[in-house]
């Protein structure tokens, strides 16, 4: 799912040239005792009840709202069967999830060769239907059960993004709609509110739908559509069945009609086998109106399609199909190989939403959440997908600055993300958190990519999918997949997890200069790292890989150093083959933190500030004067000059506007240079240069 408040996502690109980085790393080979962890060893959140579903068989009587526009008539009449198989040593009863609108009018069981047609007890409670057995079952017994029900909510639960079941005439100024529309959602819990299920994540089951509807309307859902004929109610009716041959999950399936123009390309699949048809759901005037952004979004598809191939496996699915609804909620949704969107995505051409609803297929529906405090395992991985899109698109300077952006407005936010919860368990009003459960979550993936490198990061994602393919899992099950796979990464799997996944917050790293100096082969550079979080609110310590980047005094190439920052505050010792200019935190944005964003200044350029003081020549070179110039004042110019570890080499008092300062007796380094006038105070780096 994607909220997308934003109308699309303006692309820009920036003309600077790149010099390539020499990367060297300096892990520190310890870390015991520079992480306490936060968190006991979660438990799991996973209550599956004593079945498991292995098909679900739907039939939707949507012909009386999609021709009638009274509100009497928005009603339905539904058949679900369900085919289950028993995980448990002895079954009395079934408890399936339906909400109180849901009327179960008859109930049928078929249990091997035996027909149950009998009255049976039912019990609400809730959301909750529970229904007696007339015999025991035991494991591994299958059982079938045929419902007969009526749906009769009379309005969508807005709250949860359109909810449940929809059905409009008109928009929601009273505009007629180009055609009568209805559709489902069911994301998180709202599969209940439209057919009876067991509603949960972790159960995927295969399914096929199938939506009566009057002449003239296109119907949508999940899978391969198949002209088939019904019986319902005692009436033989011509319709689509749309299977789905790959497990679902109940909040993937969909149910959508209207009267809907459509448009069709085909995809080659890197496995050479396949050519998968994406299609396009419109209503006809939009096809007209909008012909070009219909055309832009089949292509973008398909090139996003090729993208994620390129980064994680063939695309699991047989079919992709988008259609866009209104009324709809500011966003998208995954249905699996049936995205609906809100119409904005076609009309402002919503980019990242496309590339993100795509992604999911993947990453949410190839591999599902099991339950919904591991909600971040799809969001982030969709999320961080975007930003795969756009490296693949137009490169890794507009990537990195689209989720730079993403970082600062949605969780950073105005307080430093302060408030933002956790992204394991952001359940009830929290479960999506564009903060966290999007953004942060996505910043979870980038960071394991930085931390481990392409190749293996890459690697690791495709036998994770392999491994976990049309299932569901836990967030402990990833961790311990990723260590048995990957035993020794910089940082062990359990730190990375709890500091990243289970607790809140991020570091906050600065850092500062302690000694600049000459040696036989280059300058040694001595810096002190510190990470500065609010230890009230946040970790006192994270273990991160750190990159700096040394920058060489005349042209600016970049030398790198990785170093594994696993204390509060830690002494690094850089050795570089040329005069340093600056130091810089971070420069690829690697890690999800705050840190000063301007680079450590190792030398000084000329520089005006109100009172006129320059410094000339700057650097200088070891035995020459270095020449201060600086308005006068009544009270003359007092200069103090500092080496960088702190020590006071010079003193000196001027009523002059030039005054020269000897460096025949100092070594080769950085120094401060303090100028007071009157009550004025400022400070110069100067350079000598041996």
């Amino acid at each position: 799912m994607h909220q997308a408040i934003m109308a699309g996502f303006f692309l820009w690109l920036l003309l600077v040239g790149t010099t390539a980085a020499q990367l060297h790393y300096g892990w520190d080979q310890a870390v015991a005792g520079s992480c306490t962890r936060p968190l006991p060893a979660p438990q799991s959140a996973l209550q599956r009840r004593p079945y498991d579903v292995l098909r679900y068989d739907l039939v939707l009587d949507w012909r009386q709202p999609l021709q009638d526009s009274s509100e009497r008539a928005r009603s339905y009449r539904a058949r679900q069967t369900i085919t289950l198989r028993v995980d448990t040593t002895e079954l009395r009863h079934i408890e399936l999830d339906a909400h109180p609108t849901l009327v179960i009018d008859t109930v049928t069981l078929l249990y091997t060769d035996l027909l149950y047609t009998n009255a049976l007890p039912i019990t609400r409670v809730g959301d909750r239907l529970n229904i007696q057995l007339p015999w025991t079952l035991h494991r591994g017994d299958t059982l079938t059960i045929e419902m007969m029900y009526r749906n009769l909510s009379v309005d969508s639960d807005r709250n949860e993004f359109y909810g449940g079941y929809n059905r409009y005439w008109q928009a929601n100024d009273t505009t007629p709609l180009p055609a009568p529309l209805a559709y489902t959602m069911s994301q998180p819990n709202n599969a209940r509110r439209w057919m009876p299920c067991n509603d949960r994540p972790y159960d995927k089951a295969l399914a096929s739908i199938t939506i009566l509807a009057p002449e003239g309307f296109t119907t949508l859902s999940n899978g391969i559509p198949e002209l088939t004929h019904v019986w319902f109610n005692g009436e033989r009716v011509s319709a689509y069945r749309y299977q789905s041959k790959e497990p679902i999950s109940t909040y993937l399936m969909v149910a959508v009609a209207s009267r809907f123009a459509q448009m069709e390309r085909s995809y080659a699949s890197r496995d050479s086998v396949r050519h998968i048809p994406l299609r396009l759901f419109l209503w006809h005037q939009d096809s007209l109106s909008y012909s070009a952004n219909a055309q832009w979004l089949l292509d973008a598809t398909a090139a996003m399609m090729s993208a994620y191939e390129h980064y994680f496996v063939p695309y699991p699915f047989s079919t992709y199909g988008q259609v866009l609804l209104f009324p709809y909620f500011m966003g998208a949704m995954e249905h699996q190989t049936m995205t609906t969107h809100h119409r904005n995505a076609l009309v402002q051409r919503w980019e990242t939403v496309v590339a993100h609803e795509l992604a999911h297929h993947w990453l949410g529906n190839l591999v599902t959440c099991a339950t919904w405090n591991d909600i971040w395992l799809n969001e982030g991985g969709a999320t961080y997908s975007e930003r795969l899109w756009l490296e693949y698109a137009y490169g890794d300077s507009v990537a990195r600055r689209y989720f730079a952006a993403r970082r600062d407005r949605d969780y950073l936010r105005r307080d430093g993300g302060r408030s933002q919860p956790p992204v394991y368990n952001t359940t009830g009003t929290n479960l999506f958190n564009t903060g966290t459960t999007y953004v942060k979550a996505g910043w979870i993936f980038h960071m394991m990519r930085t931390m481990l490198g392409d190749s293996a990061f890459f690697a690791l994602m495709e036998r994770y999918m392999n491994t976990f393919a049309y299932s569901a899992l836990e967030t402990e099950d990833m961790r311990e997949f990723f260590e048995h796979t990957i035993p020794n990464p910089p940082v062990p799997w359990r730190t990375f997890f709890d500091q990243w996944v289970y607790s809140v917050g991020h570091p906050v790293l600065r850092t500062d200069l302690l000694a600049l100096e000459p040696t036989a082969s280059g300058y040694r550079v001595r810096l002190r790292l510190a990470q500065t979080q609010d230890t009230g609110v946040f970790l006192p310590v994270y273990v991160v890989p750190l990159r700096l980047r040394v920058r060489e005094y005349w042209s600016g190439s970049p030398h790198d150093t990785i170093v594994l920052m696993a204390q509060r505050e830690k002494l690094v010792d850089l050795t570089v083959p040329f005069l340093p200019r600056t130091v810089e935190l971070d420069p690829l944005d690697e890690i999800l933190c705050e840190k000063d964003t301007a680079a450590l200044i190792l030398q000084a350029e000329p520089q005006v500030h109100a009172a006129e003081i320059r410094l000339l020549p700057n650097p200088v070179q070891r035995g020459e004067s270095v020449i201060v110039w600086a308005e006068s004042h009544p009270s003359g110019v007092q200069l103090r000059l500092w080496r960088s570890d702190g020590t006071l080499v010079r003193t000196l008092a001027s009523h002059d506007a030039l005054t020269p300062i000897p460096t025949g007796d100092l070594a080769a380094g950085v120094y401060i240079l303090e100028v007071y006038r009157g009550t004025e105070r400022q400070h110069y780096p100067l350079v000598i240069v041996p």
